[in-house]
């Protein structure tokens, strides 16, 4: 950000300098009385216009193979958002366990579906603008469970307010915003962090019916392309959120803001270096169709020429700087 920004500085710097120097130059070395206006003008309109056809070129050859590189990387991150619509579908499937949130003392689910039912993660954790104050979020915690009543307030933010059904249908292609890929991260530690510190006497999922269960075994062969480890259900389950938070969210988040950024900055610098030539080419056109007399003619012409040069040394300075971007090679994370 801090190199982007230097180079805008620079750009305008060497524009308005090379801008005034030149029309002081032509000024005081060049006659209104020898020129002509309308060969130089005339060279002038083809030379921008040569160009412009260049610069064209580029900005298509660019953006056809920005396409295809965002396009091989969206497939990648489909196969990523697959995973995540899987995780999110186990997580529901948890949430809806009954016996598996009986606990000894309490039931968080019970509490939570029927008198907190509109209580988020984020309220809980003191991270919404609705957060609890001191007394109310001790009785709640002291209702739910500190630890359990989070997981089970994540699993709810991983569900976000879907249907039911869409968790049971067949897998429809999402493409998930970072927005939303940092609020699943933050559910995901969550549910790990529960699984992590929690009795495993206490807190067991072999203990849920088979039916429930036969959903996440389903759902973990997607993920893994390997059954689940029934003898340690717990265990596997953990591993499952460990593995999204280590590896599924990096990827996904890396990529996604690879292809959520629209256009590569030497991109938007040669369209507008172009458009400022075309600027030129249609005050050059009018200065030479329109009678005016010979020393306004003589101004005008020297200030197009000076705006000319210096877009021209503004367009060296974009392709100094589109080479260098082109050449560096940022972290590759090998999939």
């Amino acid at each position: 950000m801090k190199l982007l920004k230097n180079v805008n500085i620079l750009r305008l710097i060497i524009f308005l300098v090379t801008s005034f120097f030149s029309y002081k130059i032509f000024l005081n070395f060049a006659s209104p009385y020898v020129f002509d206006k309308t060969i130089i003008l005339s060279n002038l309109i083809t030379t921008i216009s040569v160009l412009i056809a260049i610069i064209i070129t580029y900005l298509f050859s660019k953006l056809f193979s920005e396409k295809s590189i965002r396009v091989d990387r969206k497939k990648d991150i489909d196969e990523l958002a697959k995973k995540l619509t899987y995780l999110r579908r186990i997580a529901f499937h948890l949430r809806g366990m009954n016996r598996f949130w009986n606990f000894k003392d309490f039931n968080p689910k019970s509490v939570i579906d029927y008198k907190y039912k509109d209580l988020t993660w984020e309220q809980y954790r003191g991270l919404d603008d609705k957060d609890l104050n001191k007394r109310d979020y001790r009785k709640i915690s002291y209702e739910i469970g500190e630890i359990s009543g989070q997981a089970y307030l994540a699993l709810k933010g991983l569900q976000d307010d879907e249907s039911d059904y869409s968790f049971f249908g067949e897998f429809h292609p999402l493409t998930y915003s970072l927005n939303d890929l940092a609020k699943y991260r933050d559910y995901s530690n969550s549910v790990w962090y529960f699984f992590e510190n929690s009795d495993s006497e206490i807190v067991n999922l072999a203990k849920e019916n088979r039916r429930s269960l036969n959903f996440v075994d389903e759902l973990y062969l997607k993920i893994f392309n390997k059954k689940i480890d029934k003898d340690n259900y717990n265990k596997s389950i953990k591993d499952t959120f460990s593995y999204f938070e280590s590896e599924v969210f990096d990827k996904l988040i890396y990529l996604t803001s690879l292809n959520t950024n629209y256009f590569p900055k030497p991109l938007i610098y040669s369209f507008l270096n172009m458009l400022v030539y075309l600027i030129i080419l249609l005050l050059s056109i009018f200065i030479l169709v329109l009678n005016i007399k010979e020393y306004s003619a003589f101004i005008y012409t020297i200030l197009i020429l000076s705006l000319f040069i210096a877009n021209t040394f503004d367009l060296i300075v974009i392709m100094f700087y589109s080479i260098k971007k082109e050449l560096k090679i940022d972290d590759i994370l090998k999939f």
